[in-house]
């Protein structure tokens, strides 16, 4: 049996803050997990849930789309979203779709408190 592209971690967890480690390709294949996995935990938060994508390997279209995805449920629930990103594999695609500026990207955990 073949590795999964990707890999869904919690990674810390408080009353207010919540991050996930989303790693590897997120793609058509793998979004959908994500996805659902993001979905699954955003009810442990009273506030922020954070997407830590500093172990994405291949980010496009699918993955702007997670993102979106998962921004609109936290507002949905009075909650923000937080995204950790430091590859171009992730800050790229978010720049050339002139949606970098739209996410609250910070490039490390250590910048989350």
């Amino acid at each position: 049996m073949e590795d999964s592209p990707v890999e869904l971690s919690v990674v810390e967890s408080s009353p207010n803050t919540l991050v996930l480690r989303i790693a590897g390709e997120l793609d058509m294949a793998t979004v959908p997990a994500a996805t659902a996995f993001a979905h699954a935990h955003l009810g442990r938060t009273r506030r922020e849930l954070v997407l830590d994508l500093s172990g994405v390997t291949f980010f496009a279209s699918d993955g702007i789309t997670l993102l979106l995805t998962m921004r609109s449920a936290c507002q949905a629930v009075g909650k923000s979203l937080r995204v950790v990103a430091t590859t171009p594999a992730v800050l790229h695609p978010l720049e050339v779709a002139g949606l970098r500026e739209h996410f609250a990207i910070t490039s490390g955990l250590e910048e989350i408190g």
